[in-house]
């Protein structure tokens, strides 16, 4: 079973940006950027890009589960996220991440 979903929708900023979504609960999601933010959880870089993923809340809004550790588990799938991106989403498509490459 595939564990994400790559779409396309409006940032909070209302431009059109790329995402990452978590298919298991808590449903967490990713926002494709070009720079590092920092929001809760610091964002976690792509290998070997200038490209990162930075978490956006869950699937719910900026709702974020109440359970021990949960700073912890948000990184951990957060750096799987960046892992699967890159195996499935760059490799699969080198020309299109070019220009992001360090």
């Amino acid at each position: 079973m595939i564990p994400y979903i790559t779409y396309r929708d409006v940032d909070n900023n209302g431009e059109l940006g790329y995402f990452i979504l978590q298919k298991d609960f808590p449903h967490y999601i990713g926002q494709i950027t070009t720079y590092p933010q920092e929001r809760l959880i610091p964002s976690i870089q792509i290998a070997g890009y200038y490209l990162w993923v930075t978490f956006n809340g869950t699937i719910r809004g900026n709702i974020v589960p109440s359970y021990k550790n949960i700073e912890e588990d948000i990184k951990f799938v957060m750096n799987e996220m960046s892992i699967w991106y890159y195996a499935n989403r760059i490799i699969d498509n080198p020309k299109k991440y070019k220009q992001f490459k360090i």
